[in-house]
């Protein structure tokens, strides 16, 4: 059966950084186009803003998704009241068999039956530690949540979070990917980040700026053993909710061995995780840690979290410590950075288990579920 797919894309043209979120819809996309004339789809693609030039880049997503015969573009004529009503409108018009929503906020008003993605619902699990900003997107989350034809949890973690809050027992679980054509051990990564940034011997974080990514535990942990070790800590992401406190910290703390690199672009992205040494993602909770998979392709042995989807990726090929404990942190920090033989052993086993994930296979499943969607409204 034919099927015309209509995919909220709005993310892919913004004008800041991406966050996970967009990441999500960017690697996913272009198998869904890469599969479209095999599966017999057709893609609309829906932008609130008009798409500014640099989103065409080379290395952007849209590159290679502008209008053809597989690909249909709609841009908002005014952003005010499209994604209460105008959108929906645009749905019908363009007669959507289903409309896929990559992060949980539904239009107002959706004709057709929708396939939403939850990534988690941390405002929920997280509640004490959550910021006020983060929590204003629950109530769109639960809204999505209770309406949607269908639900694609990115993680079991995320996935056991929407049937407890949600009371949904027919959530999809669609693991995220590596892109292993991009993340690998890059040759001469160490020339590049220094020619780059000017450093080398170093300890990596990659994630936006946010509270639940826990930095300030991180530099805690960092402090307690940067006498033992040559590196420095190198935390790369945008600001987010936890931008504000972590900066006041290292201003009344100043540290040489401590970096910020704010957002780093993609295009050198898979030479930073191949220079450094270890990478840590100890957060308090994740809808599924990209970071983590992203650092074992690149041949990066990692330390993270004993909670939420983080445990679940990483399993056996990683150090596994309690975030909100920073001598556990430390510890473990400790043991990546100096331990040879584990480290050998992690990277080992990181490869393979990045092997695991896979876009075409995201993309092949998410597929499925568009179809169920549309048989549900046949």
């Amino acid at each position: 059966m034919s099927l015309k797919i209509g995919i909220d894309a709005s993310g892919l043209a913004a004008q800041k950084a991406p966050t996970g979120l967009q990441r999500y819809l960017g690697s996913l996309l272009p198998h869904l186009i890469a599969r479209a004339e095999s599966d017999d789809l057709r893609l609309a693609l829906y932008f609130s803003h008009p798409v500014p030039e640099k989103a065409y880049a080379p290395d952007k997503p849209l590159a290679n998704a502008r209008p053809s015969a597989a690909v249909q573009w709609r841009v908002a004529p005014i952003a005010r009241g499209w994604q209460r009503l105008g959108l929906g409108i645009a749905m019908r018009l363009d007669r959507l068999d289903v409309f896929h929503f990559p992060a949980p906020v539904m239009a107002g008003f959706c004709p057709v039956p929708a396939v939403v993605t939850f990534h988690d619902l941390a405002a929920l699990s997280l509640e004490a530690e959550q910021t006020e900003k983060e929590r204003r997107y629950l109530p769109a989350s639960l809204d999505a949540g209770r309406r949607a034809a269908s639900l694609i949890a990115v993680s079991r973690s995320a996935a056991d979070e929407v049937t407890r809050y949600l009371k949904r027992n027919d959530v999809h679980f669609i693991p995220e990917g590596v892109d292993r054509t991009q993340f690998y051990p890059i040759p001469n990564a160490d020339e590049i980040i220094r020619a780059n940034f000017g450093f080398d011997c170093y300890l990596l974080c990659v994630g936006t700026l946010q509270t639940r990514k826990n930095h300030l535990r991180l530099i805690h942990a960092f402090e307690q053993i940067q006498d033992s070790v040559p590196h420095t800590l190198v935390i790369a992401g945008g600001d987010g909710s936890g931008a504000e406190a972590l900066k006041s910290y290292l201003a009344a703390n100043p540290n040489p061995r401590i970096k910020m690199l704010g957002y780093v672009d993609d295009s050198l992205l898979p030479a930073l995780y191949t220079a450094a040494d270890a990478l840590a993602l100890p957060s308090l909770w994740e809808g599924f840690g990209l970071p983590l998979i992203e650092a074992m392709a690149s041949g990066t042995p990692v330390l993270t979290s004993n909670t939420s989807s983080l445990v679940e990726v990483a399993e056996d090929a990683a150090v596994i410590v309690d975030p909100r404990d920073i001598n556990a942190i430390a510890d473990g920090l400790l043991r990546l950075l100096t331990d040879d033989n584990l480290r050998a052993q992690l990277i080992a086993l990181g490869s393979q288990r990045a092997a695991q994930w896979s876009w075409e296979a995201a993309a092949r499943e998410t597929i499925a579920v568009y179809r169920e969607a549309a048989e549900r409204r046949h």
